[in-house]
């Protein structure tokens, strides 16, 4: 999903201005279908973990779609959604996990005020 925003911000036409909506590319149907299951099928906890999940793609995904503003910050956008993926991976490992334990990381990505995020160190 965070690929289907970043792709979809990227190739947002010049030509159109910040606050006009633009037609989405973002398919939405593999994560539909992923929370009706969770919906289905785990506790009240997880469900409401993935529900934050979604409410915040649901927010980036509509600042994408209108154009982010100058106050808008991409990587503190997408850190809404990271943090809630993290917090759902919480949940469910300790209603699912044989131990209970949280993760240190989700992942190796270098931290937000990583030197390598720097302009023209890409």
């Amino acid at each position: 999903m965070l690929v289907d925003l970043s792709d979809m911000d990227r190739d947002r036409p010049d030509d159109i201005p910040q606050g006009v909506l633009i037609p989405t590319t973002v398919d939405w149907r593999p994560w539909g279908e992923a929370l009706g299951s969770i919906n289905l099928v785990a506790s009240k906890d997880i469900a409401a973990a993935a529900h934050a999940i979604d409410e915040q793609i649901w927010r980036f995904h509509i600042a994408v779609r209108r154009g982010l503003t100058p106050e808008e910050n991409w990587m503190e956008l997408r850190g809404r959604v990271v943090a809630a993926q993290g917090h759902f991976i919480a949940v469910a490992r300790r209603h699912l996990s044989l131990t209970g334990e949280t993760l240190q990381r989700l992942d190796g990505r270098p931290a937000p005020d990583d030197p390598i995020w720097q302009t023209g160190r890409l």
